[in-house]
């Protein structure tokens, strides 16, 4: 088969950022051959409050009209991540009266806002916990015991999957270089 080269491509990142003991900078980044737009959230965990919120057209196709939008994001502030927050982050955000790009970056805010909860649990476990086989019923039933707002929120969290949970294989961590971001003093 030969090789061809594509003659679109985005990429989205989003990385989080400990701030204090319980407040985090969220920050997402989407580039392309047209944009470059960043939206950044502080948030604090684990209520998922948003306390501060910055978006920046750094490229587009209009670049200074598009960040007379800017102002959008800040009524992201005083919201929580939980059910009902994408529809509503998109209409503060988004429409005829924002932008489109910022309101996708507040979405993939969102989701890594909800893998808050992960990363603390996992993280508090001891490293002999961590480091052990994994057995995908213990890790499933503790994730719910911990994080009840997963139950019945996707396919292998639903209630009624743990047969099916017991014949899938054990979870391999990736090793992943952490991105490093300099903050304003």
């Amino acid at each position: 088969m030969p090789e061809i080269s594509a003659i679109y491509h985005r990429t989205k990142s989003v990385s989080i950022y400990p701030l204090a003991e319980d407040r985090f900078l969220i920050d997402a980044i989407l580039l392309d051959e047209v944009h470059d737009v960043r939206a950044e959230v502080e948030i604090i965990h684990p209520a998922l409050e948003i306390l501060a919120a910055r978006a920046e057209v750094r490229g587009g196709p209009f670049t200074d009209v598009c960040n007379l939008t800017h102002p959008n994001i800040e009524r992201l502030v005083g919201m929580k991540v939980a059910r009902g927050f994408t529809q509503a982050a998109r209409a503060a955000v988004g429409g005829a009266g924002g932008c489109h790009r910022v309101s996708e970056l507040v979405v993939e805010i969102a989701q890594a806002a909800y893998q808050l909860h992960f990363v603390r649990f996992f993280g508090a476990l001891p490293p002999e916990i961590r480091q052990a086989e994994d057995d995908p019923v213990a890790r499933r039933r503790a994730v719910l015991a911990t994080i009840p707002g997963m139950r019945n929120t996707c396919f292998s969290y639903s209630d009624g999957r743990e047969e099916l949970i017991a014949r899938s294989r054990p979870l391999r961590l990736r090793s992943q270089e952490m991105p490093r971001r300099q903050l304003p003093s």
